[in-house]
């Protein structure tokens, strides 16, 4: 009798202790969610402002401004949208774009390439170091659960090099949290580096050379390549969903 009293209560016990931990689930869930919901707010909100920045850039007075105030700064200026662009990356879903369209219109091609890449390089690196030191634990902070599922087919080792430049050269993939899936595979972090870069650096040109348009008053040739980004963009997409639906469905292909 005392022995089905306390098998019974055993099971209560862990039945309460299940329903506690399931509680707790949730509550972390709908908090992650809260959580993303507001930084992408956020961030969206701040795209918005950046782009409608950029092309203010257009007046003479604001953009005199503007690069005073980073002459100010002597070659800190320049450092700034380096540390920029790294935390765009790191962060994992801030958007790059304006920040490549703003190093172009302030330094120019060559100056908004160097900051862009350089920025790009040290994310990338400190991404890969973070997952390899603490592994799975460091991506559930910066990448949607979503995105984790979507893309198990990089599980794959043997199509990994090819995978990173369809990826990375393809608009419209979430760059920035594929670097922290990449990171939990087996690809070497020299070759990542080298191939993510290499497959990022069309539109990455592209966003630089009509930030330049902007400041130098070429204003066709900036509406010529905002339409290009734009277009591309949407086409991205697209190819975006096969290429998942494609190695989803025949991992060997």
């Amino acid at each position: 009798m005392a022995r089905a009293v306390r098998s019974r209560g055993c099971k209560t016990l862990l039945s309460n202790g299940d329903n506690m931990t399931m509680d707790k689930k949730r509550k972390i869930k709908i908090f992650k969610i809260v959580v993303f919901v507001i930084f992408a707010l956020i961030f969206a909100a701040a795209t918005v402002v950046a782009t409608l920045w950029v092309f203010s850039l257009r007046e003479p007075d604001k953009l005199a401004a503007f690069q005073d105030m980073l002459s100010s700064l002597g070659i800190w200026g320049f450092f700034v949208l380096v540390v920029i662009q790294y935390v765009q990356i790191v962060i994992a879903f801030i958007p790059g774009g304006p920040i490549q369209i703003a190093a172009g219109a302030l330094y120019g091609p060559l100056g908004g390439l160097v900051i862009c890449l350089g920025g790009t390089f040290l994310a990338s690196l400190t991404v890969f170091f973070l997952v390899k030191r603490f592994g799975s634990k460091v991506i559930s902070f910066f990448v949607d659960e979503g995105d984790i599922t979507k893309y198990k087919f990089l599980s794959d080792s043997k199509r990994l090099e090819l995978l990173v430049v369809i990826l990375f050269f393809i608009p419209g993939t979430p760059k920035d949290a594929l670097t922290y899936l990449f990171a939990l595979t087996p690809i070497r972090t020299g070759r990542f580096m080298f191939l993510s870069i290499m497959a990022r650096l069309p539109a990455m040109i592209t966003s630089i050379f009509a930030g330049d348009s902007i400041t130098n008053g070429e204003w066709t040739q900036a509406l010529v390549l905002f339409i290009i980004i734009t277009v591309i963009g949407a086409l991205g997409v697209l190819v975006h969903r096969k290429v998942i639906r494609h190695f989803s469905k025949d991992p060997k292909a």
